[in-house]
């Protein structure tokens, strides 16, 4: 009988089922001795004690964690906290009354609007306090609530983006490095490095569809970013500017940018169907070698090497 249960826990293993921390206790009944019983008791894994370096990094990250976690609401199993919930509620539309004050001057206007965005929130809050519990996240009205914090992410997402690309143009009037520098290396790499390791791990360990995947994400995503990323701030700057008109300002090398953007594609539409739509080392070093080109060209150009406006 010991055989068997060791092979019945073998086989167990095999399928996939966890042993340890699933099962609290198991009771085993012998056929010939069906009053006894025998338990096995699995053992909780040990608990992992935080290091010191990570309790540094939440110490230094709480001033930008804690703000977040106030304003943007969560519900989520493991993270569900009623307070932080009616918080947020209410002061979400205040942070997007400041966000929307402060591309605006007018000390009555800004008070009009903060004292709407203040009562909204206190009725948003009033509201959440009444329709929620301690114990679980809501089960009502789910939609809401998911659209509150992808509203509140993105609003986020918007800050942080703003303080970073200040930050970067204030390190390169320290340093004497060039804003279109710092626009083609660090801006320009840190917001596509993400989409480089998802679409090389999709195209690796993605089967026979990864490479399809990943080949429509490097196209769908500079679109999703161009469309959707540069026609959204340029509605909200139109709007600010309303009645009068945003005025984009010129730059000498967009025709430039444009020219190796229509070579990329063009090279990609005229060798990928003689190749029969198969990705082969061409196709990539071809891509390479025109992105190579124009952030050498480009750098020549503001580091003054190369002069072709003359």
């Amino acid at each position: 009988m010991s055989d068997q249960i060791l092979r019945s826990r073998e086989d167990l293993a095999e399928m996939g089922v966890p042993l340890l921390g699933c099962i609290a206790e198991e009771k085993l009944v012998l056929p010939e001795k069906p009053a006894q019983e025998f338990k096995i008791v699995f053992l909780e894994p040990p608990k992992r004690h935080r290091s010191c370096f990570s309790v540094l990094v939440s110490i230094v990250g709480l001033p930008l964690y804690l703000p977040r976690r106030l304003t943007i609401p969560v519900i989520c199993e493991e993270k569900w906290s009623r307070p932080c919930a009616v918080v947020s509620t209410a002061i979400a539309p205040v942070l997007l009354t400041e966000l929307y004050c402060s591309h605006y001057s007018g000390s009555q206007r800004n008070l009009f609007l903060y004292i709407i965005s203040g009562s909204i929130g206190l009725i948003l809050g009033i509201l959440a306090y009444l329709t929620t519990e301690k114990s679980h996240p809501p089960k009502k009205f789910s939609l809401v609530w998911l659209l509150g914090g992808f509203t509140m992410s993105v609003t986020w997402t918007y800050i942080i983006a703003q303080e970073l690309v200040s930050l970067l143009i204030s390190l390169g009037n320290i340093f004497g490095i060039s804003p279109s520098v710092l626009g083609l290396t660090v801006l320009a790499w840190g917001n596509s490095l993400g989409d480089l390791i998802a679409n090389v791990t999709v195209a690796i360990h993605g089967g026979n569809d990864g490479a399809q995947i990943a080949l429509s994400g490097c196209y769908a995503g500079p679109l999703f970013n161009t469309v959707i990323g540069l026609g959204v701030p340029l509605v909200i700057s139109s709007l600010g500017e309303y009645p009068g008109v945003y005025i984009i300002p010129s730059d000498n090398s967009l025709l430039e940018t444009l020219g190796f953007l229509m070579v990329g594609l063009l090279w990609a539409l005229v060798i990928m169907p003689k190749k029969k739509m198969r990705l082969d080392k061409l196709v990539g070093g071809g891509l390479l070698a025109i992105y190579l080109c124009f952030l050498s060209l480009r750098l020549a150009r503001v580091f003054g090497v190369l002069d072709i406006d003359r």
